[in-house]
């Protein structure tokens, strides 16, 4: 009996160490852990709650070339403020910033459409009042409303937000 004991316990032993060296994922991470998915390969590190992971968290290992496809990441503790929302934010406040400057180079100036520029270019005798061609015309001329800045700072900002998330990144959803 003991010895089928413990040949039953040297199986599992061996079992053991064979998982534990095939096993690609990297080592365990301070505030989380990592799944193996062995059917497809990747490697999935999930955080502890209060953590997230500090970039692409979903990993393969590329035998041929001896690495991980990205930086092998670590759980760190989730800030107030993501990184995305400073992005947004600091998108919308310089879009703000840039709007009189851009007018201006464009040809919508204090004096009018400055000649030869793209307003110039731009201007027909068809040109409807109230249309965008009228509204860049009198930002040039008196700035931008107060309404204007936010609309294009909200606009601005969602826009970034949005490209900034992982399906426009090149990290592998989970």
């Amino acid at each position: 009996m003991a010895s089928a004991v413990n040949g039953v316990l040297l199986v599992c032993l061996w079992v053991g160490l064979v998982s534990f060296v095939d096993s690609v994922c990297p080592r365990a991470s301070s505030y989380g852990f990592w799944v193996e998915h062995n059917n497809d390969g990747r490697c999935i590190l999930k955080c502890d709650d209060g953590y997230e992971p500090s970039g692409c968290y979903v990993l393969r290992y590329l035998r041929s070339e001896g690495k991980w496809n990205h930086d092998v990441p670590t759980c760190e503790r989730k800030s107030l403020v993501s990184g995305k929302t400073v992005l947004a934010v600091g998108t919308g406040v310089a879009a703000v910033l840039a709007t009189p400057a851009v007018l201006a180079g464009a040809g919508f100036t204090a004096a009018g459409v400055a000649a030869g520029s793209i307003a110039a270019m731009l201007q027909t005798p068809f040109t409807a009042a109230g249309g965008w061609f009228a509204l860049s015309q009198s930002a040039g001329v008196v700035g931008t409303a107060l309404t204007t800045k936010g609309l294009v700072g909200t606009v601005t900002g969602a826009i970034t937000y949005a490209t900034s998330s992982s399906k426009f990144s090149n990290c592998e959803e989970e």
